[in-house]
């Protein structure tokens, strides 16, 4: 579309409509009914293409077609936004289901929201969109076999699939898989296609072990514990690792305070310990022969302030976790270091099922405000 400019005496100037002038003489320009016609049928087009029915008493019908074709919204795709489950913990809820015959199948409700971006033409640009879930059910799986939940926009629209893969399967070079493969599925979420649960398959007439995904802006939780309880650490089946951070920076003023796993799964542990008035490294190895509960830190004595960082590494086919520890303490008003300790530790952990629908136990006594994080690597 351009201006009428090959039409003659149309009365261009500058290249561009002026009106009439009656105190110069100078007439106005003239508007061809063929480029009057051509420009509103350009303007018509947009608006037919996208839905719409063109209406004369409305003025910003372009502008809404434009917003719903997302034309002129479109970003590079990797500039576009994380894909997010908008549910209270970033799950979506997944039911499983026995089938006669098969490995089972499973299925979604309606009415989750999920942001997910769609990309055009070649795949190097794309929009952001919102979407909400309709009800859907797989067909049925082939058993003792691994699949993964996803979903990406086709056409406009959120199509739901499941795929065969691995934990260890690397996103497509375009971020978006291909639903007709046979192989692929369980790389991570991208801004175009989101995994939303590891899928296992047992004997045939059984319904699948589900593990739901976490899809939400961030994989950081920080919290702040005081008195005596519990948290859960989010597990997920595409965290590769995981680190740790907590601390009391505010000794209590009575009591001890502490910070560790229980028992349950751990499968054993070292540790080593410095002070700087001890000439030698104080250490334990009996943990492999009797295993226990991990602590993140118990202090010495009353006052003292400490803190804490793991590093963790995750084998989530054989349900298994590497961890490494390091722990500093110092009584807090002190002049010295009689009292400081830096102890470095290795552990082992088994996870089971239910530990990735609750999270880890870690427990917690005597806090005043125990500033906890813990974030999810993938």
């Amino acid at each position: 579309m351009d201006y009428p400019k090959s039409v003659p005496s149309v009365g261009l100037v500058n290249g561009k409509f002026v009106d009439e002038n009656p105190a110069t003489g100078m007439p106005g320009s003239l508007i061809p009914a063929s480029w009057g016609n051509a420009l509103t049928e350009e303007v018509l087009n947009v608006i037919r293409l996208s839905g719409g029915t063109p209406d004369e008493a409305r003025n910003d019908q372009l502008w809404q077609s434009l917003k719903q074709s997302g034309l002129g919204l479109r970003l590079p795709v990797s500039s576009l936004p994380q894909a997010v489950v908008q549910t209270s913990d970033g799950r979506l809820p997944v039911t499983s289901l026995a089938a006669a015959g098969s490995g089972g199948k499973v299925a979604i409700a309606a009415g989750v929201p999920i942001a997910l971006s769609e990309s055009y033409g070649d795949g190097a640009y794309g929009r952001a969109g919102a979407f909400v879930t309709s009800a859907w059910s797989s067909a049925d799986l082939l058993a003792n076999s691994t699949y993964f939940l996803r979903a990406q926009v086709v056409s406009g629209g959120l199509q739901v699939y499941v795929q065969q893969g691995t934990l260890f399967d690397t996103a497509p070079a375009l971020l978006k898989g291909d639903p007709r493969s046979a192989a692929g599925g369980g790389y991570p979420s991208t801004a175009l296609d989101v995994c939303l649960a590891w899928i296992r398959t047992g004997a045939t007439g059984s319904a699948p072990t589900v593990v739901t995904v976490y899809n939400r802006g961030s994989l950081l939780w920080t919290q702040n514990l005081n008195g005596t309880g519990v948290v859960y650490l989010p597990m997920d089946p595409l965290a590769r690792g995981a680190r740790l951070l907590a601390a009391n920076v505010i000794p209590h003023p009575t009591q001890v305070t502490g910070l560790s796993f229980p028992a349950t799964g751990w499968l054993g542990s070292n540790y080593s310990y410095l002070n700087p008035t001890v000439g030698n490294t104080i250490y334990n190895h009996d943990g492999w022969k009797t295993p226990s509960g991990y602590a993140v830190f118990t202090n010495n004595v009353v006052g003292d302030v400490t803190i804490a960082n793991a590093n963790v590494s995750f084998d989530h086919g054989i349900g298994r976790s590497l961890w490494n520890l390091y722990q500093a303490e110092h009584l807090f008003g002190a002049a010295d270091a009689a009292s400081d300790e830096l102890l470095f530790s290795m552990a082992m952990k088994g996870h089971a099922a239910p530990e990735y629908q609750t999270g880890i136990a870690l427990n917690f006594a005597s806090a005043v405000n125990l500033q906890l994080a813990w974030e999810l690597i993938r």
